[in-house]
């Protein structure tokens, strides 16, 4: 059985393909989160004494002395308590639902919830009832049009402006090289100073996630050189257009083999990255 054929059943004995349009129904009990939305719940506080709980009553069948030797049977009803942790009643959210026919289509609604005004813990069950009965959620203005993303653009990257490379990227990432151990600083900076002194024409800072990095490109080569503060990284060499390369996700780059070198930081280092540069 597929997920189609799955959320199918979960609409099917929530009685949700019967209704029409305008329909408006609460959930039957299909799971935990439906259950605690048609019936609340129960929080059980182990950190106090147990209390006597009535737990229903049932029905005693005894035998008692009925004189001169003789035993009747006897029916009674009969109130039961156990010791139990004490426990405090949540009510249920009732959330209900609402078929709504849109552009040629059936949708199923919930009510309308406004982001920074409804609290987060009732959009959160919200969702887990939606998911829980479909399989599957879409969140849309209230007037049922589809969220659009803005034009996007990423901003991983900036240009350091023309000048003095070992000084701008020095200032870029001194925080960063400030945390690490001490006997890890110098050759962090050696190898910064290396890839200034070859005057790089075009220089990219890292920001958020690539803040440890470093773009130096070289136009005579062809190369970019991507190089990272952190210990235990290593350097990467891309061939042809950074800005292609500036496009990529930090995945993409650094585990998609997109890379046409890879170089550690070791004694080596320098000799292997010179012709690149």
């Amino acid at each position: 059985m597929d997920m189609a054929q799955v959320a199918a059943g979960k609409r099917t004995r929530s009685g949700f393909d019967g209704l029409n349009d305008g329909d408006i129904l609460l959930p039957p009990n299909i799971g935990r989160v439906s259950k605690f939305n048609a019936e609340g719940r129960f929080d059980t506080d182990r950190s106090k004494p147990k209390v006597p709980r009535f737990m229903g009553q049932r029905e005693w069948t005894r035998q008692e002395w009925a004189g001169q030797g003789q035993t009747r049977t006897v029916t009674t009803t009969v109130d039961l308590y156990r010791d139990c942790f004490p426990r405090t009643f949540v009510p249920p959210p009732g959330v209900e639902l609402t078929a709504v026919d849109h552009g040629g289509q059936r949708y199923i609604v919930s009510p309308i919830y406004r982001i920074g005004v409804t609290p987060d813990d009732e959009l959160l069950h919200a969702i887990n009832l939606m998911l829980e009965i479909f399989g599957e959620l879409e969140i849309r203005h209230a007037n049922l049009t589809a969220f659009l993303p803005p034009n996007t653009r990423r901003v991983n990257w900036t240009l350091l402006p023309p000048g003095n490379t070992a000084a701008g990227v020095s200032t870029h990432v001194a925080s960063l090289v400030g945390r690490t151990p001490a006997t890890m600083r110098q050759p962090v900076w050696q190898r910064l100073t290396f890839l200034a002194s070859r005057n790089p024409p075009e220089v990219y800072l890292g920001h958020g996630g690539f803040h440890a990095y470093v773009a130096y490109v070289f136009h005579h080569t062809g190369m970019t050189i991507l190089e990272s503060v952190m210990p235990d990284n290593a350097t990467y060499v891309f061939a042809g257009n950074w800005g292609t390369v500036s496009h990529l996700t930090k995945t993409q780059i650094l585990a998609g083999g997109h890379h046409h070198a890879r170089i550690i930081h070791d004694a080596q280092w320098q000799a292997s990255l010179t012709p690149f540069v």
